[in-house]
C-alpha cells in the first residue's frame, strides 16, 4: 500500500516538473508564437481568396493564371500543417503528442514547402515557352496537369528519409530531478546514419540551387525577349500615331480610294496585339517576383538546416534576442506561402477588382 501510494507520488512530481518545464519553454518561445499566428492570420485568407476567386471567379482558359490554383492550395496546406506543427513545437516542446505524428508532421512540412518551391520551375518553363518561343510547342492542359502531379509525385518520394532520421528524442533537466522529456527532432545515431543525412540535406540544396539557377536562367531569358517587344511595340505605336496624323491632315485633298488604303495599312504594322502582350508581360513579371520571394523566403531555412545538422548545439548556446532572430529566421519559409495573394493583386487587376467586389466595394 505504501509503495503504491510512494508511486503515485512519484508520478505526480514527475506530471508536475514536466509541465512546469514545458510551461517555462512555451513562454520563452512566445514572440515566436505570435508572429506565426500573425503569419496564419495574414497567410489563411489570402490564400483562400485566390482559390475562390482564380477559380469561380475569373476566366480559368486564361494560359498565364493555370498554375495560380494548384500553387494557391499547395501554399494554403503548407501554411495548415507548418503552421500547426511549428506552433505544437512552441507550446508542447518537451511533450511532443507522439512518436508517429512528429515523423508525418516533419515529413508533410517538407513536402509541401518543397512542392510550392518546385512548381515555380514549371512556371517558369511554361512562361518561357510562352513567351520566347510562342511559335513553338506550348504546354497545353494535359501537359499542365501532369506537370503539377509529377511534381508532386517526386517531391514525396525525394523526402521519404525524412521519416527515418525524424523522431520524439529524449532530453533531461537536471535542474528538475533529471526530469525527462521528449522533442521533435532528428534522432541521434552513428556515423553512418549522420552521414547518410548530411548527403541526403546535401542533394537537397544542390536541388535548390539547380532550381534557382534554372529559374534565374529563363526569366532573364524571358525579360530579355519582353524589353526587346517592348521597344518594338512603342516604335509600332509612335509609327500609327504619326500616319493618323498624316492621314487626317491630307483627308480632305486624298480621294476616298487613297484614304481606305491607308487606312487599312495603318493595322498591319501591329506585330501582335498590345493589350494581350501587355497582359502576358505582367503575369510573367508577376511569377518572377513570386518566384525571387520565395528563393529570399527559403534562404535562411537552407542555412540553419544544416547549421543545426553540424551542430546539433546550436540552438542552446545562443542568447534570447539572437534566438528569437535565428529562430524566426529559421522558419522564415512560412512567409512563401502567405505573400503570394498579395503580388496577385499587385499585378492582376481582374483579380484585384474581383476581390474588391466580394468586400462589396465598386470597381
Amino acid at each position: 500500500m505504501e509503495e503504491t501510494i510512494r508511486n503515485i507520488s512519484e508520478d505526480i512530481t514527475y506530471r508536475a516538473y514536466i509541465l512546469y518545464w514545458n510551461e517555462q519553454n512555451s513562454e520563452y518561445l512566445v514572440p515566436n508564437t505570435v508572429l506565426l499566428s500573425i503569419f496564419l492570420l495574414i497567410g489563411l485568407p489570402g490564400n483562400l481568396a485566390v482559390i475562390f476567386v482564380y477559380q469561380f471567379r475569373l476566366n480559368k482558359k486564361t494560359d498565364g493564371r493555370y498554375f495560380i490554383v494548384p500553387l494557391a492550395l499547395t501554399d494554403t496546406a503548407a501554411l495548415l500543417i507548418t503552421g500547426a506543427f511549428n506552433l505544437t513545437q512552441n507550446s508542447k516542446s518537451v511533450i511532443f503528442p507522439g512518436f508517429g505524428a512528429c515523423q508525418l508532421l516533419t515529413y508533410l512540412c517538407y513536402v509541401l514547402t518543397c512542392i510550392s518551391l518546385y512548381l515555380l520551375i514549371i512556371i517558369a518553363i511554361q512562361r518561357y515557352l510562352k513567351i520566347c518561343r510562342p511559335f513553338g510547342r506550348q504546354m497545353n492542359l494535359v501537359w499542365k496537369r501532369c506537370s503539377v502531379l509529377i511534381c508532386a509525385l517526386t517531391t514525396a518520394i525525394l523526402f521519404i528519409p525524412v521519416l527515418f532520421y525524424c523522431g520524439l528524442v529524449e532530453i533531461r533537466n537536471p535542474n528538475l530531478g533529471n526530469v525527462t522529456g521528449y522533442q521533435c527532432n532528428k534522432l541521434p545515431g552513428s556515423t553512418t546514419s549522420l552521414t547518410l543525412l548530411r548527403i541526403h540535406q546535401g542533394f537537397g540544396v544542390l536541388g535548390s540551387i539547380g532550381n534557382v539557377i534554372t529559374v534565374t536562367v529563363l526569366y532573364i531569358l524571358v525579360t530579355k525577349v519582353i524589353i526587346r517587344q517592348t521597344r518594338q511595340i512603342k516604335k509600332v505605336e509612335t509609327k500609327v500615331e504619326i500616319l493618323s496624323v498624316t492621314t487626317s491632315c491630307t483627308l480632305d485633298t486624298n480621294s476616298s480610294l487613297d484614304t481606305t488604303t491607308r487606312s487599312t495599312d495603318a493595322p498591319n504594322i501591329h506585330p501582335t496585339n498590345p493589350a494581350r502582350s501587355k497582359s502576358a508581360y505582367r503575369i510573367s513579371f508577376m511569377f518572377m517576383t513570386i518566384s525571387i520571394v520565395g528563393f529570399l523566403a527559403y534562404l535562411p531555412s537552407w542555412i540553419f538546416i544544416l547549421i543545426e545538422t553540424n551542430n546539433p548545439e546550436f540552438w542552446k548556446n545562443l542568447p534570447y534576442v539572437s534566438y528569437h532572430i535565428c529562430l524566426a529566421l529559421r522558419r522564415m519559409y512560412m512567409v512563401n506561402h502567405l505573400c503570394n495573394p498579395y503580388i496577385y493583386g499587385v499585378f492582376d487587376k481582374d483579380f484585384r477588382d474581383e476581390v474588391m467586389k466580394l468586400f462589396g466595394k465598386k470597381v
